[in-house]
């Protein structure tokens, strides 16, 4: 009995150097760990730093954003869990709308048996094949030998209802699907149809939705008074252009051109007919960019108070014989600019966005996560520096907050806090950095730009929803490249701007897509909710 005392004493001594050994190789095992992981960041910044001696860029930190506070994944998850005493969860079943019920009785029931209901069960399918219908149109003759024929449902166009066309729009410009895969599914399921008919299709008579998306960027600045704005790369008959993007909660106009320029900017906004004006407007836009032109009160001389065209402007040029390009380039901007005015686009029109010159124009504020990340982009020589760097980033991310909290509940003296936290964080100079330096003092040149919310508490914050729509633009022309003719060009600027305004107004876009097509107008036109949802917002405590 001793000896088994020994032995069960003798186990658990071993037993317990066991675990003690296992503790200290996890202790080095962390460490170890550790080690290589601070490695591997020397070695990537030993990499970046050899890249920028050779001319070439480091490799891109994308940090989770610090914009709208940290909260971890559990806080999140937490905040989405529904407590199941005070809020009992609801079937989603009960959401479906039932096409068909059956009711299916067991295989044998003994006798005895008592009915005690029914239990349910939901199933979600989906019928996708041909539906193909032949309208037999009646001839009659009339006495005086004419005939009269039945006419084709109004919703019909050619020979593909309007359920194969809606569903076709939904796939190429809702789903991204190309068309070299869109024909051979159309043709597996049985719809006989050419390559040359699915193009028409997708870009011929469209007139409908063109009219439709010219309505959004006027009902978006008439309802609301402020745009966000962006641009991306866009490719048009083998070359590059440019896709301008309008937007803001309630809309999104895009419109795709051969460059970028704020007359770009400005004709845009103008819509399918820019209009050009000579009138004391036009003088007080030269006069506020260029002061001591002669230009202003030199065209007020010709043709004063009168509106014109494209092809009249160019005859105007040419009769006031100006040469330089840049006074050229000035005065149309002032004359596009006088039209705007004109034609009821307010003067103090939000114009929200990075830094981009041809967006400086009207009322215009500047994008903060945009500066910031000037701030991420420089590069430490030593740890001083990367402190100090940091300690910006952290003060521009907490005078960030303090407009956050403005806009909520403006007040005049947290207006005076903010001026007075935007002048010490950018005025002042380090010993540090020389680099630093200049980009504080370039960020303070653009004070009124980014405390412009001081003023307008209605102005953003920040570009993030408009860089959304920016990429919709993006990955469609890495989807299927560029564009051929130049009605493709419209329709996909039409389509993408009536896809993101729905998402943006709660509107399922196939179901928009029925509806226009089958013209039922059940759905209110676009800018008509627009109206609506501005109007609801503004009378929301």
């Amino acid at each position: 009995m001793q000896n088994y005392d020994d032995l069960i004493r003798r186990l658990i001594e071993q037993n317990n150097q066991l675990i003690e050994e296992n503790r200290r190789l996890k202790y080095r095992l962390d460490i170890a760990l550790n080690t290589i992981a601070l490695q591997q960041e020397e070695i990537q910044r030993l990499k970046d730093e050899i890249a920028i001696l050779k001319g070439q860029k480091p490799r891109p930190k994308i940090p989770p954003s610090a914009l709208e506070g940290a909260q971890s994944k559990d806080k999140q998850n937490d905040k989405n869990k529904l407590s199941r005493g005070k809020h009992p969860r609801r079937k989603k079943t009960n959401q479906l709308e039932i096409h068909t019920r059956s009711r299916i009785k067991p295989e044998s029931i003994p006798e005895g048996a008592i009915f005690k209901g029914c239990q349910k069960f939901a199933v979600q399918d989906i019928i996708l094949r041909s539906y193909n219908t032949v309208y037999e149109l009646e001839r009659w003759q009339l006495p005086d030998g004419s005939y009269l024929t039945g006419k084709l449902p109004q919703n019909i166009y050619g020979h593909y209802g309007p359920q194969l066309i809606a569903y076709i729009l939904h796939q190429y410009y809702g789903c991204r699907v190309t068309e070299p895969l869109l024909f051979p599914q159309l043709k597996e399921i049985g719809i006989l149809i050419s390559e040359g008919q699915l193009s028409n299709i997708l870009i011929q008579g469209k007139e409908l939705f063109h009219n439709e998306k010219e309505e959004l960027l006027p009902a978006g600045i008439a309802a609301t008074g402020q745009v966000k704005v962006d641009d991306t790369g866009a490719r048009h008959q083998g070359r590059n252009g440019y896709s301008t993007i309008i937007g803001n909660e309630f809309f999104t106009s895009i419109v795709s051109t051969e460059r970028k320029s704020r007359v770009n900017f400005l004709q845009i906004l103008h819509g399918t007919d820019p209009r050009y004006l000579i009138n004391t407007d036009t003088a007080d836009y030269i006069e506020t960019l260029k002061p001591s032109s002669w230009l202003g009160r030199y065209l007020l001389h010709h043709d004063p108070d009168r509106s014109m065209n494209q092809e009249e402007w160019e005859k105007f040029l040419l009769k006031i014989n100006i040469k330089a390009e840049g006074d050229i380039k000035l005065i149309t901007e002032a004359a596009l600019f006088a039209s705007l005015i004109e034609n009821d686009i307010p003067r103090d029109l939000g114009v929200h966005g990075d830094d981009a010159g041809q967006f400086n124009v009207f009322v215009r504020s500047l994008c903060w996560i945009h500066q910031e990340r000037h701030y991420r982009k420089l590069i430490p020589l030593d740890e001083a520096t990367r402190q100090a760097i940091e300690q910006v980033r952290e003060e521009i991310w907490d005078l960030y907050s303090g407009l956050k909290d403005y806009k909520l509940a403006p007040s005049e003296s947290l207006k005076l806090i903010l001026e007075q936290k935007f002048d010490d964080l950018f005025l002042k100079k380090t010993t540090i950095s020389p680099t630093l330096n200049k980009q504080l003092a370039t960020t303070y040149a653009k004070k009124d730009e980014l405390l412009r919310v001081l003023e307008r508490p209605e102005t953003p914050l920040h570009n993030n929803g408009t860089e959304t729509d920016a990429r919709e633009m993006v990955v469609k022309k890495k989807v299927s490249g560029g564009t051929r003719s130049n009605e493709g060009r419209k329709c996909r600027d039409t389509f993408i701007s009536l896809k993101k305004t729905c998402c943006k107004l709660e509107i399922t876009f196939l179901s928009y897509l029925e509806d226009r097509v089958n013209k039922l107008f059940e759905i209110p036109r676009l800018a008509q909710v627009i109206f609506t949802r501005a109007a609801r917002r503004l009378n929301e405590p």
